[in-house]
């Protein structure tokens, strides 16, 4: 086999050889790129995670108290035009002394349903929070039974941390990057488990609305306005029905009266 040889002389002169050398850098720190694309890639196909971690929020303390006072009013007739027709008893929607007493199943399965919106306006609300108030909470009152006194539910409740609990509390999001509502408006309706029917309930009764009984402005009568506090994790409670809000719940109960329809 033949080799060429050749032969470097050195002499007084320094020499240089220059050997070409490819300097093309897309393959460069590859495995990084392919790493970001991955991610790039994984976001769009299931999208960026959201925060769905709930707070739980209490009622502000308003009147020296932290309570929570719903009062529940029932039409016992016969007429539309005295506010002394609703009352605070469940034997006004067809409930019996005895059912009430030993918590039939109609009367147990009975319960009260709060729906929380992010507006007043029908047609552009969303409900976004629904609490639910059973019949076997609340206060009690006394009646007579078969001649003997007795203490059957009534439709009041005082709802706080030791007492009765339930419905006292708002579980929402804790963080606002997501859904972001400070404000929503609350309507009840009670669910009769007897007739299987939800019965709307209004904050003021029929007999305040004038002219006809059955035509008025739905976001007037319908809602409470409730404001949430994130910082402090409270939400406090407004009857909005006149100019100036004032704030209920506390002394001053929310009232909710039962709708009639024609």
């Amino acid at each position: 086999m033949s080799v060429n040889k050749k032969i470097l002389l050195s002499g007084s002169v320094d020499n240089s050889i220059n050997i070409p050398v490819d300097s093309q850098w897309e393959l460069l720190d590859v495995e990084t790129d392919i790493a970001l694309f991955e991610e790039r890639a994984i976001k769009e196909l299931i999208g960026v995670d959201k925060d769905f971690e709930l707070n739980r929020f209490v009622h502000a303390d308003y009147q020296d108290k932290s309570a929570l006072n719903y009062e529940f009013y029932f039409h016992e007739g016969p007429n539309l035009t005295s506010e002394s027709n609703w009352k605070i008893d469940y034997r006004n929607i067809g409930f019996t002394t005895q059912e009430i007493y030993y918590y039939a199943n109609s009367f147990k399965n009975s319960f009260f349903k709060l729906d929380f919106y992010d507006s007043p306006i029908e047609s552009e609300q969303t409900n976004y929070i629904t609490v639910i108030i059973p019949t076997q909470q609340g206060e009690r009152m006394t009646t007579q039974m078969q001649t003997t006194n007795v203490l059957i539910k009534k439709p009041q409740y005082i709802l706080n941390y030791v007492g009765d609990k339930e419905g006292f509390f708002i579980y929402w999001l804790k963080k606002r990057n997501f859904i972001d509502v400070t404000r929503f408006y609350m309507t009840a309706k009670f669910f009769d488990a007897k007739v299987g029917q939800f019965v709307r309930m209004l904050n003021r009764p029929q007999s305040s609305i004038p002219g006809n009984k059955f035509n008025f402005s739905q976001s007037q009568y319908l809602y409470y306005r409730v404001d949430m506090d994130y910082e402090k994790r409270t939400y406090m409670i407004y009857d909005t029905f006149n100019v100036t809000p004032q704030r209920v719940g506390g002394l001053t109960p929310i009232k909710w009266y039962e709708y009639i329809n024609p």
